[in-house]
């Protein structure tokens, strides 16, 4: 089973303000409110993203326009195997975690009498 890893940025943009990015492969823009002006680098044509919309990104650099108040999210797909080799390391650290823990002596150290 393939497990689809994502990275989502959440941007809150004012009336005409501007956001340039790099949208990775399969990369989209979302607009959970308000509207953007879209456009993207080699892409012939511009976009005006509104509310509960989505826009696939072609790779390149883009800029967002806010035609108003706007939250956008970029989401970027992380490959699979990004995500599985991040959750082997995750899996040697903890076990690495576990053994120095295990080898730590808690508690009081008994005193030496003076001799």
């Amino acid at each position: 089973m393939k497990v689809r890893a994502e990275t989502v940025t959440t941007i809150d943009l004012g009336y005409e303000q501007l956001f340039v990015f790099d949208g990775g492969p399969g990369a989209r823009v979302r607009v959970l409110y308000g509207a953007t002006w879209l456009t993207e680098e080699g892409q012939p044509g511009d976009a005006v993203v509104g509310p509960g919309s989505e826009l696939a990104l072609h790779g390149g650099r883009a800029l967002a326009e806010g035609l108003a108040p706007t939250r956008l999210q970029i989401v970027e797909a992380r490959p699979a195997s990004a995500a599985r080799n991040a959750g082997r390391w995750l899996r040697r650290a903890a076990g690495s975690l576990r053994q120095r823990l295990g080898r730590l002596q808690l508690g009081i150290a008994p005193v030496q009498p003076n001799a």
